[in-house]
């Protein structure tokens, strides 16, 4: 039988997609590292080719750490590194601190960064590995009072897509998936979106508080464990795709890419704000 494969992946708190793609690599005989910024927040995760590390994706020392205890402590080689860790935010942009907004870009884009400086290189010496950044649909086209986690997103996406080509010439794929509507924690976990009194916004207040659970509420959200399925189908592929998209919304995000942009965001804006 082949080695198992060895997959790192942040964000793993439960009831979230991070846990839900731990289990499903474990499912596919995989060593898995699974890591939160607490422990206890993967504490109900338990298999027998399951570590969990406790690593902040805001700390360059964190990461270094987790980093160092898979080559170093256990002798090992990342063949997978799914970069889930991320922080949403549902807020004016004209109401977001800027230390809530370098929060946001922190975690979502500087966390991916962090890891792929450490772990790509390593990649690029065995000549073989596959990175996954997990993105979002919103990161294609923008929600309204969505601002900084969309351009947080929007900047994984070109990160990793230019990440994608440079590192073709050695062997190691990059596949990035943007989810749609997947069930997860994303929006209950959210601190940083809270009105502030005087806001400009506070005629929109209601019209925020349902845009924070509109993925969650749709329709056709996806179920975490299906989506966690499909995304390890693909990443364990000998050729990943460069590009995977699954949830809810996906068909509605892709009609609107093909309008014109501004009748598109216009109604995005319409449909989730005006509308009664």
């Amino acid at each position: 039988m082949a080695e198992p494969r060895v997959v790192f992946i942040t964000g793993c708190s439960e009831g979230g997609i991070g846990a839900a793609l731990v289990a499903e690599f474990l499912q596919n005989n995989c060593i898995v590292y699974a890591s939160a910024r607490s422990l206890t927040s993967m504490a109900g995760l338990s298999h027998k080719n399951l570590k969990k590390l406790q690593v902040d994706v805001t700390s360059d020392e964190s990461v270094q750490a987790a980093v160092t205890q898979i080559y170093e402590t256990d002798g090992l080689n990342i063949d997978v590194l799914v970069l889930n860790a991320g922080v949403a935010s549902t807020l004016a942009l004209l109401d977001v601190p800027l230390e809530s907004a370098q929060k946001v870009i922190n975690t979502n884009l500087f966390g991916v960064i962090r890891l792929v400086n450490l772990v790509a290189p390593k990649m690029v010496k065995r000549g073989k590995g596959t990175i996954v950044p997990i993105g979002s649909i919103n990161g294609e086209l923008p929600c309204p009072f969505m601002g900084m986690y969309n351009a947080s997103k929007a900047a994984v996406h070109a990160y990793a897509e230019t990440l994608t080509n440079e590192l073709k010439p050695f062997g190691v794929h990059v596949m990035l998936v943007s989810p749609g509507a997947v069930k997860s924690k994303i929006a209950s976990n959210d601190k940083i979106s809270v009105v502030p009194e005087g806001s400009l916004y506070e005629p929109y207040k209601e019209k925020i508080a349902k845009i924070l659970y509109s993925g969650q509420n749709a329709k056709d959200c996806m179920a975490t464990d299906k989506f966690a399925k499909l995304v390890v189908g693909k990443a364990l592929l000998p050729n990943p795709p460069q590009y995977f998209t699954a949830g809810g919304m996906v068909r509605l995000f892709w009609f609107l890419s093909w309008l014109p942009r501004p009748t598109a965001l216009n109604m995005m804006w319409k449909s989730l704000v005006e509308k009664d």
